[in-house]
């Protein structure tokens, strides 16, 4: 079987390691560049959780430093539900890595390289991903498609929505997302809410293995308050519905950006009612499945 060769886009914190995992060790997925993106913490931290992780499970993947700000706003939001360094409590050996800051030329050289045409899996904000399209457009057709962690589908008419954090932090890079020719693939928060791993899945995860024992400390300290008894999978999910989309129902939508005033930001709205389609995204999850996969992802990791 050909595996889909993948950039991944992070900001890595407890899910993004997950994720990061259940995409090279899934088996479908082959993970060319992992590209640090501001978020969970600064790209400079993301970087070293990255290769941390990436150090722990013994695999060398080119890991390089994104920028700092959003697209055009001059400010950054971070989040800080994953601890003190972004991997709860962890303590990884100490190991200097030299950072790589030209995260374009090396998106470039994956993509130009590739005899197939290149996934973008983002699990971060959006803005690595748009800086790069805006500086190479002509090479959008080389992208199969991006898969992206962000927005939310359970948005009532009228009202406000949940400032779900990867679109919140840059909207202005999710409108040059939508507005690109790129086919999309959007995986919303109500997925990693769904498939969560509950206190059982937890202690289980803990005595599987080594890599097991590494997350269940990590997981301690994973804050998402949408989930009150387990860990959320947000990005384990968006992996997912790449290597495995028979576990997702997928509808197309139409998506755009909406600006609020009580927000000071942005938001992806779908739209299903509008029938000029500009994406797809994850409606359902099925959770059986995706636990399934995380545990065989899992039993390989070692």
């Amino acid at each position: 079987m050909q595996k889909i060769p993948v950039i991944l886009n992070v900001d890595t914190g407890i899910d993004d390691a997950v994720a990061i995992g259940i995409a090279i060790f899934c088996k479908k997925l082959d993970v060319k560049l992992i590209v640090c993106n501001f978020g969970n913490k600064d790209p400079l931290q993301i970087m070293h959780n990255t290769r941390n992780i990436l150090h722990f499970w013994g695999k060398k993947i080119p890991v390089v430093v994104g920028v700092d700000k959003p697209y055009k706003r001059r400010k950054r939001k971070l989040v800080s539900v994953h601890g003190k360094t972004g991997l709860g409590s962890f303590k990884f050996p100490r190991i200097l890595y030299k950072p790589n800051y030209d995260y374009l030329d090396a998106m470039k050289k994956v993509i130009t390289k590739s005899d197939q045409k290149v996934t973008i899996i983002s699990l971060a904000a959006l803005t690595n991903i748009a800086h790069f399209l805006t500086k190479y457009p002509e090479l959008e057709d080389k992208i199969e498609r991006i898969a992206f962690m962000s927005g939310s589908i359970d948005v009532p008419d009228g009202t406000v929505p949940y400032m779900e954090f990867n679109g919140a932090a840059d909207p202005e890079a999710c409108e040059v997302i939508i507005g690109s020719k790129v086919p999309l693939l959007m995986c919303p928060m109500e997925m990693g809410h769904t498939a969560y791993l509950d206190y059982a899945d937890v202690y289980k995860t803990k005595y599987f293995n080594r890599t097991g024992a590494m997350l269940e400390v990590i997981y301690r300290e994973y804050g998402d308050r949408h989930v009150k008894n387990g860990i959320a999978t947000h990005d384990g999910c968006a992996v997912a519905c790449v290597s495995n989309p028979n576990i997702f129902k997928i509808q197309p939508v139409h998506l755009d950006v909406k600006y609020y005033d009580e927000t000071k930001t942005g938001v992806i709205l779908c739209d299903f009612r509008n029938s000029d389609y500009n994406a797809d995204v994850c409606t359902e999850v099925n959770v059986k499945k995706f636990k399934k996969l995380y545990f065989q992802c899992l039993k390989r990791m070692k």
